[in-house]
């Protein structure tokens, strides 16, 4: 299973994981960035930028790093949902055709999104993103988004659907949902009223695709009154899918089947 975790520094990522970096300004950012790619060239993965030039990351090109800048791609507009991920995708496996140990990718996420890009925009593409490469894709992943380009909810929503988190302590998302083997989906830390809302349109999100959503919660630490009325009206709204839930602690269970949301009318299953 893959565990939740934050990460001071760039440096522990490897192959599999894909992270949220609440991004600094401009000089600790291509300080950081730098040496992220730096690891990555010395131990055999191919590098790939996804945004702008920047002296980050100028002397790996051309040879060492592909530079791929989707507003220019896009003629100025960024991408959708699916365009960071069909590039991973396919550049994952191109790397392994060319002998790389993994494909590094650090993305700016100013680039990526269009102007006007909402909460679940963001949550559709990093679950397709979190499920290719939890799926055994030979890369990672750091999502870069800047604190000064990007509004909080924003922020809330990716913070809380990439399995890890770089940045100030007090960006770190209150949970994580995130893809796990078999078609689990872990939900680890705690819902509550200041993040209930990227919590629903993340539990929407994958429902919209998903005719069974197992939610593992053997890390959840508390789901409050606010987080338990998100889950049911997610799972209202969609009537026909189910939610299983597995390894509730007995307390969130106990506030759940007395808040009345154990009822036919609520399409939420509590495993035993």
């Amino acid at each position: 299973m893959r565990i939740a975790r934050s990460v001071a520094s760039l440096s522990p990522v490897d192959v599999g994981d894909h992270v949220c970096w609440v991004a600094p300004p401009d000089d600790d950012f291509q300080r950081t960035a730098r040496a992220y790619l730096q690891d990555g060239a010395r131990i055999g993965d191919k590098l790939m930028v996804v945004g702008a030039a920047s002296p980050a990351w100028r002397e790996f090109q051309p040879s060492q790093a592909l530079l791929v800048d989707p507003v220019a791609a896009a003629g100025g507009a960024g991408w959708g949902a699916e365009g960071l991920v069909t590039l991973v995708r396919r550049e994952a496996e191109t790397a392994g055709r060319q002998g790389f140990r993994a494909l590094r990718v650090l993305a700016q996420m100013e680039r990526v999104w269009p102007e006007g890009t909402t909460p679940e925009q963001v949550a559709e593409q990093e679950f397709r993103l979190d499920a290719l490469i939890g799926d055994g894709a030979a890369a990672m992943v750091v999502c870069a988004y800047p604190d000064t380009v990007f509004l909080p909810e924003t922020l809330v929503q990716a913070a809380g659907v990439h399995p890890h988190f770089s940045g100030r302590p007090e960006r770190a998302p209150s949970f994580q949902l995130f893809s796990s083997p078999e078609g689990h989906w872990t939900l680890s830390g705690v819902v509550d009223a200041d993040s209930a809302d990227a919590f629903h349109t993340a539990v929407i999100e994958l429902l919209r695709t998903t005719p069974t959503l197992r939610l593992s919660c053997h890390g959840l630490e508390l789901m409050d009154v606010a987080g338990m009325q998100m889950l049911a009206k997610a799972a209202r709204a969609f009537p026909d899918r189910r939610i299983l839930v597995e390894g509730l602690n007995p307390t969130v269970r106990k506030c759940w089947e007395l808040l009345g949301f154990a009822a036919p009318s609520v399409p939420v299953e509590l495993a035993p």
